[in-house]
């Protein structure tokens, strides 16, 4: 029965009678204990209307509460109204703010004589169906026990606005009534959810208690599916956030007072249920001990009692939402359904966005592929919607007026980046794209296999899809490379260069906060990784990766099993992930061979010969600096072995010389430069540039007032000397 059904005209007779009566008890007590400091002028006082009368009949038996239950939900709700009981709350128990009123005060309002008190004390207990429904709250503001008649109690802000004709929903909580069935438009297969319907108008027929687990990432529709299985079944469907809902600061049961009031308000609007964010995060385990020392146990995932108690209690269906599946619902749920809502497709992205553009009065440009642009933007159905409103905006503003409005590859690629979501800052640095092709000198048949890796991301739709691939072959559609070789040879910098071809960000995963020493953790970082790069358009790198993807070894105590138990874990979601993963690392051999069997590509970067180095050098000085004349690219990349890296460093070391001299970067600098460098990188070279010091700048007097300066190196040959650079001592 509805809320606004009304009731029998001799219940609300009763309603009305009953409190006129707790009004006339009220202005009696107040004649023979207030005076007239407390403000009380005339027995007259407005009586409560609105939908008291009408709706207190309904409520009770919805919650199926006692006669004695229904007089103390009538005082508590007086209490928030009545001016009489707020003066005499006053008078009586000495305190002026909220309408609280003791257990005493109510037994004395209801006339009840001594031996009902306890029986009153019950009715407002913690298991009773006031308290367990939530309709009325309890204060001890002492923070101590305190005799039952002194207990106060409340009615529920929400509870007495629905009494009195306001319908105002808590936060939180959302009440659908479905008009329109939503399960056409689900991504669950029609024959799914024609089984389901079927399977829950039988429950429903029977009375039969039916939970239903609906398992997906959000914005894929689990709550469009809940909506339109309540509409298949003729029901109104009250949704709620438990994770968004406000949490009283004083609760210590947060989730148990949250759930309560989800309840209340389904059985207030005969309506189902459905719990969104009802799975708690994994509690962790106490620390165990082995052989190897303190072993943190295996993190247990508990049911909340308040969702065991709410599966076994509830007489109707429920709806519980999460984004995964929660096997212990089954040790305690007579009935339960599983529907899994999958993630869409790239070809059910790309028909999403077709079918949202064209609502909108807009067309999609002839010449793009939706199905490459989807593939590239993992979005789910919600955040395609709003993507593809703002690419007609977008296409909107550009066209005349009056004219066609034209979505262009642009305008969607824009609107679906922004709605990309995702967490990799938190585990990975993001590395910034400003290398090109034609900032690298590499050998070309890593030049080719750059060019076939980009090719693999773009035409991957058309080769998986088109083709058939992806179904005739179970293996994953990402890409995976290894750039392996000397430091310095350009690995980081191809890596950016793929990037910015493909026009995706790079992250460059942070092993600092990654590895953990505690069991588990790794894995579950590296598990957060690799989904968040699969909501993020991302490309991961992996740098120097042979710190995780070593060679597994031989099980000789707890901590190499473990360490094993990282590199199978890496191997199943290297091989199950569907983006771009790049591995770079300077020791190839120390990579276990079971990764190098799943890569994609495999592809070696040597030091650069004479001609490489020369090319290097012309590409490391900006088009911005001052360079003299007699710089020789090709005499520098023959006189020194330098790689890619150590070039950039000599080059910029030649500018700082150059700005410190005053003048241009010359020849000298860069050969001085060049052979620092090589120096520092253990390197032998003939020295071709005399660093003695220009006759002007050997000497240097020292006073006790001046700092003195480092000494500059000796002349070639002689043994260089260290000298202090502290403050002298003063003599006297």
């Amino acid at each position: 029965m509805s809320e606004n059904e009304q009731e029998p005209q001799s219940s609300a007779d009763q309603v009305f009678r009953r409190v006129q009566e707790i009004r006339a008890r009220a202005i009696a007590l107040l004649e023979g204990k207030a005076s007239p400091a407390l403000g009380f002028e005339s027995p007259e006082a407005p009586h409560l209307d609105g939908g008291l009368e009408r709706r207190l009949p309904s409520l009770a038996r919805r919650f199926g509460l006692s006669p004695l239950e229904v007089d103390a939900l009538l005082c508590l709700v007086a209490a928030e109204y009545e001016p009489v009981l707020r003066t005499l709350e006053r008078a009586l128990q000495r305190e002026i703010g909220r309408p609280w009123l003791e257990v005493g005060t109510v037994a004395e309002l209801l006339g009840l004589p001594t031996d009902r008190v306890p029986e009153l004390a019950r009715a407002l207990g913690p298991d009773a169906p006031l308290r367990r429904w939530a309709l009325v709250h309890t204060d001890d503001p002492s923070g101590t026990e305190v005799p039952a008649v002194l207990t106060r109690v409340k009615i529920a802000t929400r509870v007495a606005q629905y009494l009195i004709g306001q319908d105002l929903l808590p936060e939180g909580i959302r009440l659908c009534q479905p008009t329109r069935p939503l399960l056409e438009e689900s991504l669950v297969p029609a024959a799914v959810h024609g089984t389901l319907v079927q399977r829950l108008r039988r429950a429903q027929s029977a009375s039969e208690h039916t939970v239903v687990e609906i398992i997906g990432v959000p914005g894929t529709g689990r709550r469009d599916l809940a909506e339109g299985l309540a509409h298949a079944l003729g029901r109104s469907l009250v949704i709620a956030d438990l994770a968004s809902t406000a949490v009283d600061a004083r609760a210590g049961r947060a989730l148990e007072d949250r759930v309560a009031v989800a309840r209340r308000e389904a059985a207030i609007q005969g309506a189902l249920l459905a719990l969104i964010g009802w799975l708690p995060p994994i509690a962790e385990g106490g620390r165990g001990e082995d052989a190897s020392g303190p072993v943190p146990e295996q993190s247990v995932r508990r049911l909340p009692p308040v969702i065991e108690r709410l599966v076994i209690d509830s007489e109707d269906i429920l709806f519980l939402v999460a984004e995964e599946r929660e096997s212990l619902l089954a040790r305690v749920a007579s009935s339960l359904v599983h529907v899994m809502v999958p993630f869409p497709s790239p070809s059910q992205r790309a028909a999403l966005i077709e079918q949202t553009i064209g609502g909108l009065g807009a067309v999609i440009d002839p010449g793009i592929d939706t199905n490459v642009l989807t593939r590239r933007f993992a979005l789910d159905p919600e955040r395609i919607a709003i993507a593809s409103r703002a690419a007609v905006e977008n296409a909107r503003d550009r066209s005349p007026e009056g004219a066609e409005v034209v979505v262009s590859a642009s305008d969607i690629q824009d609107a679906c980046r922004h709605q990309l979501r995702h967490d990799l800052k938190s585990l990975a640095q993001r590395v910034t794209n400003a290398h090109k092709w034609s900032d690298l000198v590499i050998p070309v048949d890593v030049y080719h296999s750059l060019k076939e890796m980009s090719s693999y991301v773009r035409h991957a739709a058309h080769v998986y899809d088109a083709w058939g691939f992806g179904a005739r072959h179970s293996l994953a559609q990402g890409v995976s490379a290894l750039f392996a070789g000397p430091p310095g040879t350009g690995k980081t910098m191809c890596a950016s260069v793929m990037a910015r071809e493909l026009d995706m960000e790079l992250f460059r995963v942070d092993l600092s906060r990654i590895v953990s020493k505690w069991i588990g953790e790794t894995e579950k970082n590296l598990g957060k990784v690799f989904d968040e790069a699969d909501r993020s358009n991302a490309i991961i790198l992996f740098d120097e990766a042979d710190a995780l993807f070593a060679k597994r070894t031989e099980v000789k105590s707890s901590v190499d099993r473990y360490a094993n138990l990282e590199i199978n874990f890496l191997l199943q979601r290297m091989e199950a992930f569907g983006g771009v993963t790049i591995l770079t690392t300077n020791f190839e051999d120390t990579i276990d061979s079971a990764f190098k069997r799943r890569l994609t590509f495999r592809m070696r970067f040597e030091k650069p010969d004479s001609d490489a180095r020369g090319a290097l050098w012309t590409k490391v000085f900006p088009k911005d600096a001052l360079l003299a004349p007699d710089v020789d690219y090709k005499e520098l990349g023959a006189r020194y072995e330098l790689s890619g890296g150590n070039i950039r460093n000599a080059a910029l070391r030649a500018a700082f010389l150059a700005a410190e001299a005053g003048g241009a970067i010359d020849q000298r600098m860069c050969m001085l430069a060049a052979e620092r460098e090589a120096r520092e990188m253990g390197l032998l070279v003939r020295s071709q540039v005399s660093e003695t010091p220009e006759p002007a700048q050997q000497t240097h007097v020292v006073t006790p007032d001046v700092e003195p300066a480092a000494t500059a190196i000796a002349a070639p040959g002689a043994r260089s000397r260290i000298m202090p650079v502290t403050r002298p001592r003063r003599t006297s």
